[in-house]
């Protein structure tokens, strides 16, 4: 890897930076973004998500990091065939929702549209019919009559087809109400799926769980990854120690002194960074 400090590169697999100004998390964020020239270094696997920095009083899931630590090594679980066609179907579910609001107003507005023009067309005709009978002349108003009539049908066309869209609306929405009860019930499915996935990786990887604790210098009694208790930073770095990481390791007041030592105990490349 190669990591730029001001005019100066820093090259190597273990390198000290905790005497500059360059924070862990700047750190990290630039492993993981190619665009960043700042470290210059493989794109990470997957794991590194959980693993980045290292850090005391880290949140971790020791669970969820240990099945990407497995994924990284090549392993897959008897039910990652599920998860993935679970995962298919979720995906292939459009949630996209009709807009009712819309529809429903434009039928009330086209329904009112019409209403105040049969009452106006009402009016009209009575007055041309009274002036008939008085025998007055009823020309304008036959005509704003005639003009009233076409804007009636008008509406009236408007007003049906705004009530055929809203009802198509409302079915859409009513098959969009099924469709979100299915995804929810597929998403629980996966998510039962996954936990079934993180417990087998668990057993899988308790013994290479258990020999990285052995391995490193801290003071944590070695468990299985089911009945770990200790520090987080700790099972943090049995994790990295067990994945395939391919980026640097980004520490934070670890258990190493210096960085050749903490390359070492972790079989990957590391920089020891302040916090």
């Amino acid at each position: 890897m190669r990591i730029q400090v001001g005019e100066t590169d820093r090259v190597g697999q273990a390198i000290d930076l905790r005497g500059t100004p360059i924070r862990a998390t700047r750190l990290a964020a630039a492993i993981r973004d190619p665009a960043d020239s700042l470290v210059i270094a493989p794109q990470p696997t997957p794991v590194y998500d959980h693993l980045e920095p290292i850090r005391p009083g880290m949140e971790f899931d020791c669970r969820v990091a240990l099945a990407a630590a497995g994924r990284s090594l090549g392993l897959e679980s008897p039910h990652a065939t599920a998860i993935a066609r679970l995962e298919r179907r979720i995906e292939s579910i459009d949630l996209e929702t009709p807009n009712l609001r819309a529809a429903r107003r434009r039928a009330a507005e086209a329904g009112t549209d019409v209403a105040a023009l049969e009452e106006q067309v009402a009016r009209t005709s009575g007055r041309v019919n009274a002036r008939q009978e008085a025998d007055l002349p009823v020309e304008e108003l036959e005509e704003r009559l005639a003009a009233l009539t076409r804007e009636l049908t008008e509406a009236e066309t408007e007003a049906i087809a705004a009530r055929e869209a809203l009802s198509r609306a409302e079915s859409e929405a009513a098959a969009a109400r099924d469709d979100r009860a299915d995804r929810l019930s597929l998403v629980d499915r996966r998510e039962n799926r996954r936990r079934a996935a993180r417990e087998w990786f668990l057993d899988v990887l308790a013994g290479p769980f258990e020999r990285a604790l052995q391995g490193l210098p801290i003071g944590a009694e070695p468990a299985p990854p089911s009945d770990y208790t200790g520090p987080s930073q700790e099972a943090a770095l049995a994790i990295a120690r067990i994945a395939d990481l391919a980026a640097p390791v980004v520490l934070v007041d670890g258990p190493f002194e210096i960085p050749v030592t903490a390359r070492a105990g972790l079989d990957a490349p590391v920089i020891l960074a302040r916090v």
